[in-house]
């Protein structure tokens, strides 16, 4: 078949290029005259654009320097950008593990930023590396990710290409029904926007996947509309693709007529394109009509075409393909020298690819890795193989076995309903207990103290200044049990409206412990999921940051903390970074927190991880599954 399912993912729609040699120098220019500031980090960016499909290395310079700039002046937006632009030049050129880690390195930033339409970008991005790298499940995961961020930003354009991705895997693994599913999505969507050249590719997809199911009556009309959007766009170089497309459906109804007059339209929009690559396709058209119908004299005549233009372009594989089927066409006519020389010819191609494809392959394995690490990931590749097609092996059969746990299922979800509701009233009333117990401990010791305090003041005598002191520290010990009460409270009932957030009471303590110590707070808080914790979780997460926060603040001797936490899709990261003294960890002393820090992090089935060092600061990081 002549076309592949079309896939336009976000990123070039982002990296729009020209080849015209004017558009570089242009920029060179103003590069030259350009300081050293963010936007001669975005002068590096787009001279690299312009020239990135001409040549991706050359681009890949420019994308660099524009990253190492943007490192200098900590410009995160720009290191972004540079990063992911990074990325497509190394996927343009094949380098797919080295895109792979630029495009992390992207994604990073993007959440740093807390750019979701950047977001949304880069892990398309990603899924449409692992999609060339074969690894479907992958694909699918990131183009979830990526589908949530888009919709959070609003981009229905972004939606229907992150759908397009998914449709090519689908197709790939001949998910046909849920291919074309996923299309009518992809269709509603982008008329939605009015994007019509879209629509019009998304109705050749759809005639696509009908011609792969033998059903070329479905495709031809979807066809016809396609070439209607593109007519009206004078779009000649998708009119030729959607012309070529409606022939071939033509020829596998033995409509030959009507394929030769489909062909012969697509022949005059790739001359009006100048698209010579596109002219030896239809020519292989026009040589399936007459192989049809037995015509191998016409059949020859045309493919000759073919095999001119595709050897000037250097296209091996479509020659090779041109080549064989001349090498028959000859055969049929009786015409055996001429058979067997491009038969020849060929065999000679195919080993051509052959050679090619285990270079291209040998070299990527280079650049990566040691010899022995090489061995080891060819390896590697080939076990994943097995494993993918394992794994599409039991989707086949859960698919089949769903239907007949489906009454079990429902039958089941009852009981658990019922149970894990008995279980959270259980927690809950554990929790409770666990609170007053707080109250009794934590609330009835400062409260002692501030009795004793009053009884002290009322007996001194003789000294203004010892009573202001007894006086003072009883107001501080009354504010910390305020406090304590006011997080008992909210532990209560930090699922009613009324009260704040995890979010905005973690906010509010590190601005008022900040500010009353002339500290610098940097606050970088994602949306925290708080739907998907527990009433414990959330008063476990918010004191492990109040005694973090509170360690640094009181002892570290910092001017500046850093609170930042990250939300992906299976984990919660909690990072409290100060800029003081640092303290070593084996010896610290037992009333800091430490170990009440830990004990909480277990009960969240998390992780905890303390690093400080002496003159550098200390950095809490608290990481638990959402």
């Amino acid at each position: 078949m002549l076309k592949a399912i079309c896939l336009t993912p976000l990123l070039v729609i982002c990296l729009i290029v020209s080849a015209q040699k004017n558009e570089k120098d242009s920029l060179l220019s103003i590069l030259n005259k350009s300081a050293e500031d963010t936007n001669k980090v975005n002068q590096y960016r787009k001279i690299g654009a312009s020239i990135l499909y001409q040549n991706a290395l050359e681009a890949l310079g420019y994308f660099k320097q524009g990253f190492i700039l943007a490192k200098k002046l900590q410009f995160n937006p720009g290191l972004e950008r540079c990063y992911s632009a990074a990325s497509l030049a190394y996927s343009i050129n094949a380098s797919y593990d080295s895109s792979l880690l630029y495009n992390d390195t992207a994604i990073y930033y993007a959440h740093k930023v807390g750019n979701i339409n950047r977001l949304a970008l880069d892990y398309l991005n990603r899924a449409d590396i692992y999609s060339n790298l074969q690894n479907y499940s992958a694909t699918i995961k990131n183009c979830d990710t990526a589908l949530k961020y888009a919709e959070l930003s609003g981009s229905k354009d972004g939606q229907a290409r992150i759908y397009s991705i998914m449709v090519a895997v689908y197709t790939d693994q001949k998910l046909y029904t849920l291919a074309l599913t996923t299309l009518e999505k992809v269709q509603a969507l982008f008329e939605e926007v009015q994007n019509k050249q879209m629509v019009g590719m998304t109705y050749t997809d759809q005639a696509y996947v009908y011609v792969l199911l033998n059903d070329p009556d479905k495709a031809i009309p979807l066809y016809k509309k396609a070439i209607h959007i593109a007519d009206s766009l004078k779009d000649y170089e998708n009119l030729s693709g959607y012309t070529g497309g409606l022939a071939e459906a033509y020829i596998s109804k033995n409509r030959f007529a009507e394929a030769e007059t489909s062909a012969r339209s697509a022949l005059k929009y790739a001359e009006q394109a100048g698209n010579r690559r596109q002219q030896g396709v239809v020519y292989e058209i026009f040589y399936l009509i007459n192989k049809q119908q037995n015509n191998f004299a016409k059949a020859i005549e045309y493919d000759l075409h073919a095999y001119t233009i595709f050897k000037e372009e250097k296209d091996l594989l479509r020659e090779q393909g041109v080549t064989a089927n001349l090498s028959e066409a000859y055969f049929k006519t009786g015409n055996t020298l001429e058979a067997y020389n491009f038969l020849k010819i060929s065999n000679e191609l195919n080993d051509s690819l052959l050679r090619k494809q285990f270079n291209d392959e040998t070299a990527k394995l280079q650049t990566t890795f040691e010899v022995k690490q090489k061995d080891k990931e060819i390896e590697l590749l080939n076990k994943n193989k097995e494993l993918q097609q394992q794994k599409l092996l039991k989707q086949r059969l859960l698919m089949f076995g769903a239907a007949a746990l489906a009454l079990l299922a429902l039958t089941g979800a009852w009981l658990l309903m019922n149970r894990n509701k008995l279980r959270q009233q259980m927690k809950e009333l554990e929790l409770r207990n666990q609170i007053a117990a707080d109250l009794h401990d934590e609330v009835g010791s400062s409260l002692s103290s501030i009795h004793m305090l009053s009884q002290m003041a009322t007996k001194q005598t003789g000294s203004d200044k010892k009573q202001q002191d007894i006086l003072t520290r009883m107001s501080t010990n009354a504010k910390e049990t305020m406090d304590k009460m006011g997080d008992i409270v909210w532990m209560i009932k930090s699922n009613e409206k009324e009260t704040s957030g995890l979010r905005q009471r973690m906010e509010r303590f590190a601005y008022e412990i900040c500010s009353s110590k002339n500290i610098e707070l940097l606050m970088q808080l994602d949306e925290l999921g708080e739907e998907k914790f527990s009433m414990e979780q959330r008063k476990n997460i918010y004191l492990i940051a109040k005694e973090a926060i509170n360690n640094a603040a009181k002892y570290s001797g910092t001017d500046k903390i850093d609170i930042i936490t990250t939300l992906t899709d299976k984990n919660l990261i909690l990072s409290i970074k100060d800029y003081g003294k640092g303290f070593e960890i084996a010896n610290a002393e037992k009333g800091n927190g430490l170990d009440n820090m830990r004990n909480r992090a277990k009960e969240l089935k998390g992780s905890l991880t303390i690093v400080s060092e002496a003159g550098k600061g200390t950095n809490v990081e608290l990481s638990i599954r959402t």
